[in-house]
């Protein structure tokens, strides 16, 4: 016997939803592996070029294009130690620490940059002792970085913040101030010690491809499980076992 109307209707649109959620979900990610794919064009176009004068890529207060983001940068100036800052939350190889975040004063203007990274102290709310920055001029040579979503978080530590935002970056005395940050690779004159510098950028698919094809087969799988359903025979009716 076929399967009751009621249990036909109930099943189907469960079925309906539940499979739609999935193709959803499945064009999600692969909204985010083509996301992925474009930035990772980005950063292999522009990690290994060679490096152009920071003042020929982008001046203070220019919002920074997309296309130059990773773009190998060199520029001179003087860092302002009594600024810096620690970005929290911030992992490296599994372990949990900060970057070492120094703005750079240079003839146009004052440019933020990541000299590294340090670990984690007695808890997560207190970093390592991070090495000096160099004193007087340096040279110092990295990758231009976009700036990241501002959070508004209470209760920070002092001169620890959450994300390089424009609110950072804009609120030194600094006239002039570029709306990027620069992740360092060399300086010059070398320091005898630094923060670990900041690995290269993984430019690697990601797990999406496998997310869309896991949505895919559980849509599929659902609508297997509703043709077992709408098959399966009603279970006949017990006899009755009163007494007339």
């Amino acid at each position: 016997m076929k399967a009751q109307p009621a249990r036909w209707i109930v099943v189907t649109a469960f079925a309906l939803l539940a499979s739609t959620a999935c193709i959803f979900l499945a064009r999600w990610q692969l909204n985010r592996l083509h996301g992925r794919n474009d930035a990772n064009r980005i950063i292999t176009s522009n990690y290994d070029q060679r490096a152009t004068p920071l003042a020929r890529t982008v001046r203070p207060g220019q919002p920074l294009d997309t296309r130059t983001t990773w773009r190998t940068v060199t520029v001179q100036g003087t860092y302002d130690a009594a600024d810096e800052l620690l970005v929290r939350k911030r992992s490296l190889n599994e372990s949990t620490g900060y970057w070492v975040l120094t703005p750079l004063d240079t003839s146009a203007g004052r440019i933020w940059a990541v000299r590294g990274w340090i670990r984690a102290g007695a808890d997560a709310r207190t970093p390592s002792l991070s090495p000096a920055p160099p004193t007087g001029r340096v040279s110092v040579t990295g990758h231009l970085r976009g700036l990241e979503r501002t959070t508004q978080t209470q209760g920070l530590p002092d001169r620890q913040i959450q994300t390089i935002n424009p609110a950072v970056i804009n609120g030194s005395t600094s006239a002039a101030t570029y709306q990027a940050w620069l992740q360092v690779t060399t300086e010059d004159p070398t320091p005898a010690s630094t923060p670990t510098r900041l690995p290269n950028p993984d430019v690697s698919a990601g797990p999406h491809l496998g997310y869309v094809v896991q949505w895919i087969v559980f849509a599929l799988l659902i609508w297997v499980g509703w043709w077992i359903i709408v098959r399966r025979p009603d279970a006949e009716p017990a006899d009755d076992q009163s007494s007339p």
